[in-house]
């Protein structure tokens, strides 16, 4: 090899070396300078994490619903325990254990005997909990506790045992306890152990509730003791911000107490109420059952954390008719007393009948009496007169298959199948609300553009949001006109005819403090769908909704229970829960006819 050769060589391989370094140099400044720079701050530095305050969440009224409380962290220094380690674990299971929820795995009611053995194994769990912990090999210290209470922490102080002591820390309090747990949410930690909101209000707002904490940076020596004259940076921590809700408070307590009356009254599975000002989008009440305690949300099965007023969806039934009535008067086809000529009898749709509810059947009837009679042939004939493009464009309209985009974590907005999707049949029973999946407060929204002149409104819960005494109101336009405001009148005028004509809608003998209000109203039985087909054994979804005072509307509300043993029919069992939040709005606001 010539000697010219051998230089480049060597010439080439000293370049590449040079261009190695200084790649490796460009990394470590840059991709591994974060986790170089922070080793180098723990070598250097003690670093104490300051934590911010999580910002409250209060009803409308600026009571709390949500706030942070003082704790206590309980642990037990291993080498300073009397030496009768299971005496101290016995001691602290007898004061701790009663703190600990008793919950069935599917959240409904234990019997005595039930809650007794509950009891008494979650006692011995947690005492071999506790007593595993204190005979912990080669540890110095371990957590037996965290959140403890003022009042358990004094006992356990009272009790004089050396080696247990307390560090303070923040927990999640709820004052109302269960109430509105699914429009809450809960804080737990997230993968680095810090607090972090889930589900609800907490996880929707988790970065405005959060904050950001604080840093304290002191220089140390060798030893980790601070150094006097070294070096010291602080970083103020900036507490989380408040937001104040829409809820009331006293009307979530009764919409609550009727609903768990009515779910006790109709052995129904479960159910959701809803009652928003349609005017504005703002709920003032939201509930469901079976619900859970935020405070102690892992005893709880985690299939109760989503909120099933905008997660679940399901078909809702005859509810659903004024809405597709509602388009069809909203694009001139027919007027109220349009008369059905396809009512005589049930309607063949290829291989399929539809029939009504009851099987009985009202020739020549008006589109005011399909509503009153809840003629699923009648609204066959609606759908027909308005035409499927046209029925489709106002599914759209109204939301359906879309979110409502209100400021809960978990909404589950569903899905409108295309319209070349829909069988002859499917344009025919989605009329009736059979064959499209909505969530409840879907069909809120939904109502509150009949109730207010035709304008979709947007829900929402959060109005202000409190940032360091700065007050920032949280804007909430409403959304577009989908019907003109005489179509909005004359449905609410058909609705009204469908409460005062039907006496097992509206209960003036039960309830005769509402025979001067005119409430526009419908219920709706649907059935629940079960591999592609209905079964009767798999029950009903049994609902109510309207609003009042029907021609100036304050409120609207909707009544779901789920899956009702006693009767199936929504009139039957949705319905005097419906008519009983009615009384309940009327008489706490005093509302006049």
């Amino acid at each position: 090899m010539r000697f010219e050769h051998k230089v480049r060589i060597v010439t080439s391989l000293i370049f590449l070396g040079l261009a190695l370094v200084f790649l490796r140099l460009a990394l470590i400044q840059t991709v591994q300078s974060g986790p170089l720079s922070s080793e180098g701050d723990a070598e250097h530095f003690n670093i104490l994490s300051i934590p911010a305050r999580r910002g409250e969440i209060r009803a409308a009224d600026d009571t709390a619903l949500a706030a942070d409380k003082n704790a206590f962290l309980l642990y037990a220094q291993l080498p300073k325990l009397p030496t009768n380690r299971k005496s101290v674990a016995d001691k602290l299971t007898d004061l701790l254990a009663p703190q600990i929820p008793i919950v069935a795995t599917d959240s409904s009611p234990l019997t005595p005997e039930a809650q007794t053995q509950m009891e008494k194994t979650v006692h011995d769990n947690l005492d071999h909990d506790l007593l595993a912990r204190l005979d912990t090999q080669n540890a110095v210290w371990v957590n037996l506790a965290h959140f403890v209470s003022q009042n358990i922490h004094d006992q356990i102080n009272s009790l004089n045992i050396a080696g247990l002591g307390f560090e303070d820390e923040q927990a999640r309090d709820y004052p109302e306890a269960s109430m509105a747990a699914q429009v809450l949410g809960f804080v737990g930690s997230d993968q680095n152990g810090n607090p972090q909101g889930y589900f609800g209000l907490e996880g929707f707002y988790q970065r405005e509730l959060a904050g950001r904490p604080g840093q304290l940076r002191q220089e140390k020596d060798a030893f980790g003791n601070p150094i006097a004259i070294g070096s010291e940076t602080r970083i103020e921590k900036r507490d989380g911000s408040d937001l104040i809700t829409t809820i009331d408070r006293s009307v979530q307590l009764f919409v609550e107490a009727e609903l768990s009356k009515g779910i006790s009254d109709w052995q129904a599975s479960g159910g959701t109420a809803i009652v928003m000002d349609p005017n504005t989008g703002a709920i003032v009440a939201m509930a469901n059952f079976p619900a859970y305690d935020p405070a102690n949300f892992s005893y709880y099965p985690g299939t109760l954390y989503k909120n099933p007023a905008v997660a679940n969806l399901f078909e809702p039934g005859s509810i659903f008719k004024p809405i597709i009535m509602s388009a069809a008067l909203n694009e001139n086809v027919l007027t109220p007393d349009t008369h059905c000529d396809q009512c005589s009898g049930p309607r063949q749709i290829y291989n399929y009948y539809i029939h009504t509810f009851d099987n009985q059947y009202h020739p020549n009837e008006t589109m005011t009496e399909v509503l009153v009679n809840s003629d699923n042939t009648g609204m066959v004939f609606v759908g027909e007169k308005l035409g499927f493009d046209k029925l489709y464009s106002y599914l759209q309209k109204f939301g359906f298959g879309q979110k409502t985009g209100v400021d809960l974590q978990e909404e589950e907005g569903g899905a409108l199948r295309a319209k070349g999707d829909f069988y002859p049949i499917d344009k025919a029973t989605v009329t009736f609300g059979q064959g499209i999946n909505v969530n409840a407060l879907q069909m809120v929204r939904a109502f509150g553009a009949l109730a207010n002149g035709g304008r979709l409104p947007i829900p929402y819960l959060v109005s202000r949001i409190i940032d360091n005494d700065k007050v920032v109101n949280v804007p909430h336009p409403l959304g577009p006109q989908i019907i003109s405001p005489t179509v909005s009148k004359t449905i609410s005028e058909m609705l009204i005819q469908v409460a005062d004509n039907s006496p097992e809608h509206f209960p003036k003998d039960r309830l005769p403090e509402l025979a001067n209000f005119q409430i526009a109203g419908k219920s709706g039985t649907a059935q629940i769908a079960v591999g592609g087909s209905y079964q009767s054994a798999a029950g009903t979804i049994a609902s109510m909704i309207g609003y009042f005072p029907a021609l100036s509307p304050r409120f609207v509300i909707l009544v779901k229970l789920n899956e009702p043993v006693v009767r199936p029919w929504g009139s039957d069992t949705a319905g005097p829960v419906f008519f009983a939040i009615v009384k309940d709005l009327i008489n706490y606001y005093g509302i006049t006819p």
